[in-house]
C-alpha cells in the first residue's frame, strides 16, 4: 500500500512538470489545429471512397485502388495509395498486384515503404520502424516534406501500437511543423489529428487531446472515422478517471461498428468497455464484454487481441479474488506470446502471473515470475512495467515478513521514480516506517535520507534556475549573431554584383575615395578591361553561356593576380581592376599575366562545350591621390580601351595621364 502511495506522489509531481511545459505543447497543438482546419477537405477522392466502401465491399475497393494507382504519376500520393492498398490486400489475404515505376527517384522509396508496411502487418514493428527511419534519412526533407509527414505518421502509429510513447512528443511536433510547409496536402489530416491527440492524452494533456478529437468531429468525418474518434475520446476520459463518460463514448463507437459489421473494431471497443467497467469496479458488467472480445479475437486469429483480452480477464479475476482462474488463463496466454512481437503484453502477463501466485500465497512462484518480469523490463528499459514488477516484489517480501529485502527493493523503486520523474516524495519514508516496522535507528536514518532528498530537491531547483539563465543568455547571443549575419549578408548584396561576385560601381567609388595615397616608390594601378565579341558569345551559345563567360573572366583574372586587389563590374561586360601599391615597372607584366590567364583558360559550358574568351585591357598608374576622383582616370582608360579594340583586341594598352591631373607648363 505504501509503495502505491509513493507511486501516486510521483505521478503528482510528474503532472507539475507537465504543467511547466504545457504552454509549449499547447502551442504545438494550436498550430496543428489551425493547419488542419484549412486542410480537412484536402484528402484525395480515392481515400474518401476507400473510407466509405472498404468495409462493405473490400474487394471492389481494392480493385478501385489498383486502378487509381496505375493512373497516378510517381510521387507521394502514389506511395500513400499503395500502402493503403497493401493493408486492404493483407486483410483480404490477396497478393498486391502493383507495378513500381523504377525510372522515377521515388520508385525505390515506394518499394521500401511497401516492405515496411508488410513488416508492420506481420507484427515486426521494430524492424518496420527501423526501415522507415532509414527511408526518411535518405529523402530530402525540403524537397519532399509531405512524404516525410507520411513516414512520420507511420512511425508514430507503430510506436503507439507497441505502447511505446518515448520521444513521440518530438516526433509529433516535427510532423506538425512539416505539415505547415505543405500546400494543398493530399494526406487526410484527421489521421494526423488523431495521432497527435493520442500522444497528448498519454502525456497528460487531456484538454488538448479532447480539443483535437472535437476538431475531427467538427469536420464531418465518415462513420468509420467518427467511431474511431468516439473510441479514442473514451480512452482519454478513462485515463482521466472519468469512467462513466468513457463508457458512454465506447457505447457510441460500438453502435456504429456493429452497424458496419467491423468485427475487429467491435472486438477492440468491447475490450475497452470491459476495461472501463473493471476500473469503475462494475465487475459483473465488465466480464461479458471481455469474454466477447476474447471470442471475437479468437475468431479473427488475432493473437495480440486474444492475449490482451486474457490479461484483462485475469485482472478482473484478481480484483474479484479468483486467483486460480486468473492463473489458469495467464498460464495459457504466456505460451502464445513472444517478446519481440508482443512486448507490452508479455510484461503485463508476467506481472499479472506474479500477482496471481501472490494471492494464492505461492510465494516462490510469485517471486520467480516477478523477478523474471523485472529482468525483462529492465533490459528493455520499460519503466512503467519495471515499477509494477518492483511493487509486486515488495509485496511478496512484505507478506513473507522479509522487511530488509522489501526495504532494498523499495529504495530501488524510489531511485527509479526519482530518476525518471524528478519527484522528491517526502512522505514515502514515513510510509516505509509504518509498513515495514522500522526500528528507531532505521527511522532516524530514514529521516536523514528524507532531509537529504529535500536538500537535493532545492539544489536541483537552483540548478534549474541557473540553466534557465544560461539558456536566456544563449538565446540573446544567438539572436545577436543571426542579426549580425543577416546585416552582413545584406551589406554584401548591396555592394557586390549578384552574378560575378565583383564589386558594383557604387561600392568601387566608396573604396577608392577612402583609399590612401600610394606608398613611397609605388603607384596605384587602374585597369579597365572589356570582353571581346561578348555579344557574339550570347548570340551563338545563349545567355547562360554569356553568364558563364562573365563569371569565368572574374575568376581567372582574380586567380592570376597575386597582389592585394579588387575587381568591380561597372557595365555589362566592362570591369575595373584596382591594385594598390605596385611598382610602376611591374604594372604591364601584371596586366599581361591577367590577359593570358583569361584567353588561355577554356570555358566549359553546361553541355560540355569548350569555348575561349579574350578581353582588351587599358591600364594607368597613379602616384598621387587622384584615385579619389576616378572619373578623369576612367575617361583616359576608356579612350585607351577603344585604342586596344582598334588594334585588334586581346591586347594591353597604357593609358595617358588624365587631363585634369596634367601639370601646368612652367
Amino acid at each position: 500500500m505504501w509503495a502505491l502511495k509513493a507511486q501516486g506522489s510521483a505521478k503528482a509531481f510528474n503532472s507539475f512538470v507537465s504543467e511547466c511545459m504545457k504552454l509549449f505543447y499547447s502551442f504545438s497543438w494550436f498550430v496543428l489545429i489551425t493547419v488542419s482546419v484549412c486542410s480537412l477537405a484536402a484528402a484525395p477522392s480515392w481515400f474518401t471512397n476507400y473510407e466509405a466502401t472498404h468495409l462493405q465491399a473490400p474487394q471492389k475497393t481494392l480493385h478501385s485502388l489498383l486502378a487509381q494507382h496505375k493512373a497516378l504519376p510517381a510521387g507521394t500520393e502514389r506511395i500513400y495509395l499503395s500502402t493503403t492498398a497493401s493493408k486492404l490486400a493483407h486483410k483480404l489475404k490477396l497478393p498486391l498486384d502493383i507495378k513500381i515505376d523504377a525510372t522515377h527517384p521515388l520508385g525505390f522509396v515506394e518499394q521500401q515503404m511497401l516492405d515496411a508496411e508488410k513488416l508492420a502487418l506481420q507484427g515486426y514493428y521494430q524492424r518496420s520502424i527501423a526501415l522507415l527511419n532509414k527511408i526518411k534519412s535518405n529523402i530530402d526533407e525540403s524537397e519532399y516534406p509531405e512524404l516525410h509527414v507520411l513516414i512520420l505518421r507511420k512511425i508514430i502509429w507503430l510506436h503507439i501500437k507497441q505502447g511505446n510513447y518515448k520521444s513521440l512528443e518530438q516526433l509529433t511536433t516535427k510532423m506538425n511543423q512539416l505539415s505547415e510547409k505543405v500546400i494543398d496536402s493530399i494526406l487526410d489530416s484527421r489521421i494526423q489529428l488523431n495521432l497527435s491527440a493520442l500522444v497528448a492524452s498519454h502525456n497528460g494533456y487531456f484538454d488538448d487531446a479532447l480539443s483535437l478529437y472535437q476538431r475531427i468531429l467538427n469536420g464531418n468525418p465518415s462513420s468509420t472515422s467518427q467511431a474511431a474518434t468516439f473510441n479514442n475520446i473514451g480512452l482519454t476520459l478513462m485515463n482521466m478517471g472519468q469512467y462513466n463518460g468513457a463508457i458512454d463514448y465506447f457505447n457510441q463507437a460500438l453502435e456504429i461498428r456493429v452497424i458496419q459489421n467491423d468485427t475487429r473494431r467491435i472486438a477492440l471497443t468491447s475490450l475497452n468497455l470491459g476495461i472501463a467497467y473493471r476500473k469503475s469496479k462494475a465487475y459483473s458488467r465488465a466480464k461479458p464484454y471481455l469474454l466477447k472480445a476474447q471470442q471475437l479475437f479468437r475468431t479473427l486469429s488475432n493473437d495480440y487481441g486474444v492475449g490482451n483480452s486474457n490479461i484483462q480477464l485475469a485482472k478482473l479475476y484478481l480484483a474479484t479474488n479468483q486467483p486460480a482462474l486468473s492463473l489458469t488463463l495467464l498460464s495459457q496466454t504466456i505460451h502464445s506470446l513472444d517478446l519481440e512481437h508482443y512486448t507490452e503484453l508479455y510484461f503485463d502477463t508476467h506481472i499479472a502471473l506474479a500477482k496471481s501466485h501472490l494471492q494464492l500465497k505461492q510465494y516462490d512462484w510469485a517471486l520467480n515470475a516477478a523477478t523474471t518480469s523485472l529482468e525483462l523490463t529492465t533490459r528493455h528499459n520499460d519503466i512503467e512495467h519495471q515499477l509494477d514488477a518492483l511493487l509486486v516484489i515488495i509485496d511478496i517480501h512484505d507478506a513473507l515478513k522479509q522487511f530488509e529485502q522489501a526495504y532494498t527493493f523499495q529504495k530501488r523503486y524510489l531511485a527509479i521514480v526519482q530518476q525518471y520523474t524528478q519527484v522528491q516524495n517526502q512522505n514515502a519514508l514515513v510510509n516505509i516506517q509504518r509498513e515495514l516496522k522500522l526500528t528507531e535507528r532505521d527511522l532516524h536514518t530514514a529521516r536523514l535520507e528524507q532531509s537529504n532528498l529535500l536538500q537535493q530537491h532545492r539544489i536541483q531547483e537552483l540548478q534549474y534556475n541557473q540553466y534557465r539563465l544560461w539558456l536566456t543568455i544563449a538565446c540573446v547571443v544567438l539572436i545577436a549573431l543571426l542579426f549580425w549575419r543577416s546585416r552582413n549578408k545584406q551589406r554584401y548584396l548591396a555592394e557586390h554584383d549578384a552574378l560575378t561576385g565583383a564589386l558594383n560601381r557604387t561600392a568601387m567609388y566608396k573604396r577608392l575615395a577612402k583609399h590612401p595615397e600610394p606608398k613611397k616608390g609605388t603607384s596605384h594601378l587602374f585597369v579597365l578591361f572589356d570582353l571581346d565579341h561578348f555579344k557574339k558569345i550570347n548570340d551563338t551559345f545563349g545567355h547562360p553561356a554569356g553568364d558563364h563567360t562573365l563569371i569565368h573572366c572574374c575568376k581567372s583574372i582574380h586567380s592570376a593576380i597575386e597582389q592585394s586587389h579588387f575587381i568591380a563590374r561597372i557595365g555589362g561586360e566592362e570591369f575595373v581592376l584596382f591594385i594598390p601599391n605596385i611598382k610602376p615597372e611591374h604594372a604591364y607584366p601584371v596586366v599581361e599575366k591577367a590577359r593570358l590567364s583569361l584567353c588561355e583558360t577554356p570555358i566549359i559550358l553546361d553541355d560540355k562545350t569548350h569555348i575561349t574568351a579574350t578581353a582588351s585591357f587599358a591600364y594607368y598608374t597613379s602616384k598621387h591621390t587622384e584615385h579619389s576622383q576616378f572619373t578623369p582616370i576612367y575617361n583616359s582608360l576608356d579612350a585607351s580601351l577603344y585604342q586596344a579594340k582598334a588594334q585588334g583586341r586581346n591586347c594591353v594598352v597604357a593609358a595617358a595621364q588624365p587631363l585634369s591631373h596634367e601639370k601646368e607648363s612652367p
